[in-house]
């Protein structure tokens, strides 16, 4: 197989979709191509053009939040230049669902001019786990990292291919309904219930909260969110030095309600395993 050249593009909040990008990116140096590893995470990194020219593929990393990747790629993926590229995704999720991660983000991709033949789900740990939940704690486990590794052979495989299939997808049931509801949140004028704040008079004012928001939302100065484009990342709130960021008491005792509302357990949700999705019928809502 000939060398490639890849660029990997990932949102990472909370170290999750960083992990398994970095597991990608090694399983491809390992394999005798390279990855540039491109992080999307803070708005800044957002304000410049990426040009895809000088790559023979892309793969796009995302964590799923509330079934949708983050609300800031809505207009951001359709406006990259893709130019016909072969282009992968992957999507990480704290055991609830994927949701309509695949569909909504291949067609973004799509608009973009980019031609997408495959993606995977992985289970992580769930952000809300620094709260004191418990789902899927121990993700990635062994099996996770492997899939991680079979799918950066795959990645190298197809786009090593002169006419690749795209990968196609069965639109998922209510997704119209699905995505209003995704549109409304992003209008929301009202703060949401895991948006952080500061709770602490102890604050060394290094403002990486919002130097590194992934919205330009968080306020060092006033230690509040605009409510109108925090996305409740919590990026602000893991990489706070000073842990005086915190998010409202309603989340911390809420993880049984979380269980019972989507008739899950820890078991189910430890049971569940990472897949590639190469075919229609490998995604389900």
């Amino acid at each position: 197989m000939e060398s490639l050249n890849l660029a990997l593009v990932y949102f990472s909040a909370t170290d999750m979709t960083r992990t398994y990008a970095g597991i990608i990116s090694e399983e491809i140096t390992a394999c005798g191509s390279t990855a540039e590893l491109i992080d999307v995470t803070s708005y800044s990194s957002r304000q410049n053009s990426l040009s895809f020219e000088n790559y023979d593929g892309v793969v796009f990393g995302f964590p799923v939040f509330a079934d949708f990747p983050p609300a800031v790629f809505d207009e951001w993926l359709p406006a990259l230049g893709g130019k016909g590229k072969p282009t992968a995704m992957f999507f990480t999720y704290g055991g609830r669902t994927p949701g309509y991660a695949h569909f909504h983000t291949r067609k973004l991709l799509e608009q973009a001019g980019f031609r997408v033949l495959f993606s995977a789900e992985f289970l992580a740990r769930h952000s809300f786990n620094i709260f004191g939940w418990n789902a899927a704690a121990g993700r990635p486990d062994k099996d996770d990292i492997d899939l991680a590794r079979t799918y950066a052979q795959l990645a190298l495989e197809k786009f090593s291919l002169e006419s690749p299939e795209p990968l196609i997808l069965q639109r998922p049931p209510a997704y119209t309904l699905a995505l209003e509801s995704h549109e409304r949140m992003k209008a929301s004028t009202e703060p949401g219930w895991a948006q952080p704040y500061r709770a602490a008079e102890t604050c060394s004012m290094c403002r990486l909260c919002e130097t590194e928001c992934a919205n330009q939302s968080f306020n060092a100065d006033t230690g509040l969110a605009d409510p109108q484009t925090c996305i409740e990342c919590l990026h602000c709130l893991y990489i706070c030095p000073d842990k005086v960021l915190v998010v409202g008491e309603d989340v911390s005792n809420s993880y049984h309600e979380f269980l019972d509302h989507f008739c899950l357990t820890e078991t189910m949700i430890n049971a569940k395993k990472s897949k590639l999705i190469t075919e229609f019928w490998h995604t389900a809502v």
